[in-house]
C-alpha cells in the first residue's frame, strides 16, 4: 500500500486544503467504480479506503500539460473565491458595526462565522453531490450562487438579510466550490503535487490579499451597494474560468444502490488520542479566528497610523501566506508537531504580552499594536498548515478518510464558535474606544496556550522528549 505521504504531499502548506486532499483521494473510489462497501459494514469500509488508496498510487497521472496546468488556474480561482474572501470579512466587520450600531459584535461576527464554518462542514457534502453530478456542475452552482450572494448584499436593508445573503447563501456556495479545488487537481499531479498545490494555495492568499484593499476602496469611491454588485461582476468571469477548465481526469460514476453515500467509520472516534489532536485544533481555530475578524476593528478604534490601519487585512494575509509555506519546510525537516507547538504557544503568548498591554492603555500605542498585527498573524497562521498534516502524519492508513472528514467537520465547528465567542466580550455600538479588547485579548491567548499544552502530550506520548514527529 502506498503510504500516505505518496497519496497526499507533507509538502502542502494549507492545511485545510491538505485535510481536503486527503478527503478526495478517497472520493476517487466513486470516480474509478472500485467503490463496492456496504452502509453498514465497518469492514466493508476498510476495504473501499484501501482499494481507493491503491488505486490512486497505479494511476497515470500526467503530471503537467497544458489541460492540467488549466485546472491549476481553475482550482487557484476557486481557493480565491472562497477562503480568499473569508479571510477578509474582517473589513465587512468593521462597516458594520458603523451602520449597524444597535447591534451587538458578536451577532454581527456571526456573518463570517457562517462563511468560515460552512466553507469547511460543507466539504464533505460536496463531495457527495460530485458523485452524482460530478464537479464541475457543484462548483457552477457554488460559484452562482456566491455571485448573487454579493448581488443580493447589494441591496440588503438590515442585519436579518445580511445574514441570509453573506451568512447563509455565500457560505453554501464557497462550501460547495472549496473541496474540488484540490479534488480535481490531485487526478493530475503525483510527482509534481507539491508544485500544484502550492499554485492552488496562492489563490486563497493573493486573495486574501486584494479582496480586502478592493472592498475598502470599492467602499469608500461608489458606495457599499455598489462595490457589491462590481466584486458580484467579478465573481461571475471567475467562476465560468473556474466551471469551464475544471474538468476532472476520471469520469466519476454513480453509487449503486445502498451503498455507503459518505463511507465514514465514526468508530475513528473511540481514539482518545484522535480526539484529543481534534480538541486542540478546535481551541486553536475558536483562538485565531476571533482575532482576524476583530483585528481591523481595534486598529480603527485604537487609533492605529490610518495607512497602516487601511491595509491590515491585507498585511496580516500577507504575513500569513509566507509563514504557511515556511511551516511546511521545517516542519517537514524537525517534525510537524515540533514546529506546531511553539507556533501554538507564540500565538497565545503575543496577545498577552502585546496585545492586552496596548488595549489597556488610555492611548493605544500604535507601534505596539502594529508589532502585535505582524507577529501573530506570523505565527497564528501556522498550525493551519500543520494540524491537518499531524492527522495524516499519526493516524495514516486505510481509514484515513474517516480521520480527516471528522477532523473537517470539527474544524468547521471551531470556525463557527470562534468569532461568536469572541465578540461577546466587545460591548455594543460604534464606540470610539478599545473596551472589551483586554479580554479578547486574554481569551485568545490562553485558548491557544491550552492547545499547545495538549499538542505536547501528544507529542510526549508519539516522539518522546527528543522525537521527531
Amino acid at each position: 500500500m502506498t503510504r500516505l505521504q505518496d497519496v497526499d504531499s507533507p509538502d502542502n502548506p494549507h492545511t485545510l486544503n491538505t485535510a481536503l486532499s486527503q478527503t478526495i483521494a478517497v472520493q476517487t473510489t466513486a470516480e474509478s467504480g472500485i467503490s463496492k462497501s456496504s452502509s453498514n459494514s465497518f469492514e466493508g469500509s476498510h476495504e473501499t479506503e484501501k482499494e481507493a488508496i491503491e488505486t490512486i498510487a497505479k494511476d497515470d497521472f500526467p503530471d503537467g500539460g497544458l489541460r492540467a496546468w488549466f485546472v491549476v488556474l481553475a482550482s487557484s480561482f476557486i481557493m480565491a473565491m472562497s477562503f480568499g474572501m473569508c479571510n477578509s470579512y474582517g473589513v465587512y466587520q468593521t462597516y458594520y458595526e458603523i451602520k449597524y450600531p444597535h447591534v451587538r459584535t458578536n451577532i454581527l461576527s456571526i456573518i463570517g462565522a457562517l462563511q468560515t464554518g460552512l466553507t469547511m462542514f460543507l466539504a464533505v457534502p460536496s463531495s457527495v453531490c460530485m458523485v452524482y453530478i460530478g464537479p464541475q456542475a457543484v462548483v457552477a452552482i457554488g460559484s452562482l450562487l456566491a455571485c448573487l450572494s454579493f448581488m443580493f448584499l447589494s441591496i440588503t436593508k438590515s442585519v436579518a438579510e445580511v445574514f441570509i445573503v453573506q451568512g447563509l447563501m455565500y457560505g453554501i456556495g464557497s462550501g460547495l466550490m472549496y473541496v474540488h479545488s484540490t479534488g480535481v487537481t490531485f487526478q493530475y499531479f503525483k510527482r509534481r503535487k507539491a508544485l500544484a498545490q502550492g499554485l492552488i494555495t496562492t489563490g486563497a492568499s493573493l486573495g486574501g490579499i486584494y479582496w480586502p484593499v478592493a472592498v475598502k476602496r470599492l467602499i469608500n469611491s461608489v458606495g457599499f451597494a455598489w462595490a457589491n454588485r462590481i466584486i458580484g461582476f467579478i465573481y461571475l468571469p471567475m467562476g465560468i474560468v473556474a466551471t469551464v477548465f475544471l474538468k476532472p481526469r476520471i469520469r466519476v460514476q454513480k453509487r449503486k444502490p445502498g451503498e455507503n453515500i459518505l463511507g465514514i467509520n465514526f468508530a475513528v472516534m473511540k481514539d482518545w488520542k484522535y480526539l484529543v489532536i481534534s480538541f486542540a485544533w478546535v481551541l486553536y481555530l475558536v483562538s485565531m479566528v476571533p482575532g482576524f475578524v476583530f483585528i481591523d476593528l481595534y486598529c480603527l478604534r485604537a487609533g492605529v497610523s490610518p495607512g497602516f490601519q487601511k491595509y491590515t487585512v491585507t498585511i496580516m494575509n500577507s504575513c500569513g501566506a509566507v509563514f504557511r509555506i515556511l511551516c511546511g519546510f521545517f516542519g517537514d525537516k524537525f517534525g510537524r508537531i515540533n514546529i506546531t507547538i511553539p507556533s501554538l504557544f507564540f500565538a497565545g503568548l503575543f496577545p498577552l504580552v502585546l496585545w492586552l498591554p496596548s488595549s489597556l492603555q488610555s492611548s493605544p500605542s500604535s507601534t505596539l499594536s502594529i508589532v502585535f498585527v505582524v507577529l501573530w498573524s506570523c505565527f497564528a497562521s501556522m498550525p493551519i498548515a500543520l494540524i491537518p498534516t499531524v492527522i495524516g502524519q499519526i493516524f495514516e492508513g486505510p481509514y484515513i478518510y474517516s480521520y480527516l472528514s471528522v477532523f473537517l467537520v470539527l474544524g468547521g465547528i471551531g470556525d463557527f464558535l470562534g468569532p461568536i465567542l469572541g465578540g461577546l466580550f466587545l460591548p455594543q455600538g460604534n464606540t470610539h474606544n478599545v473596551d472589551g479588547f483586554d479580554n479578547l485579548a486574554i481569551f485568545c491567548g490562553v485558548i491557544s496556550l491550552v492547545s499547545s499544552f495538549l499538542m505536547i502530550c501528544m507529542k510526549l506520548i508519539y516522539g518522546g522528549v527528543r522525537g521527531k514527529i
